[in-house]
């Protein structure tokens, strides 16, 4: 089968990929338009699973578990009043930041402290000594 123009605009429309893309999809599926759309799929599906952004995901998840570790504290001379974990305690500072504020100054104001302090836990692998 041929490859024409309205064949690699018709993959390029309905599958979003480039023309070059569409083009080397079509010679791969021997000008066929349906084995051509499921050989990019099945590219766009093995790219999900494997792709570059593999790497960066992992980083971010790590980050994640990081910052969960970091604790905000309220507390007294005595006790500890209420605890949270550093992260919720940033988005609520982002979504409500009047109330962040005003909160923060009437508690450094009064009796309490805030303390930012990071969980004790077991060391990372990175982190163990030999």
């Amino acid at each position: 089968m041929s490859i024409t123009l309205e064949k690699i605009d018709l993959v390029k429309e309905r599958s979003g990929a480039s023309y070059k893309e569409a083009r080397a999809a079509l010679e791969a599926a021997g000008g066929d338009v349906v084995n051509a759309l499921v050989i990019l799929e099945e590219q766009d599906i093995n790219w999900v699973q494997e792709g570059p952004h593999k790497e960066a995901l992992n980083k971010v998840k790590d980050a994640f578990k990081k910052s969960n570790e970091n604790k905000i504290r309220i507390k007294t001379k005595e006790k500890t009043v209420w605890e949270l974990p550093a992260p919720v305690g940033a988005l609520g500072a982002v979504v409500f930041p009047k109330a962040a504020a005003f909160g923060t100054l009437l508690l450094l104001f009064t009796r309490y402290s805030i303390h930012l302090e990071k969980e004790p836990g077991e060391p990372r692998e990175d982190e163990q000594l030999s």
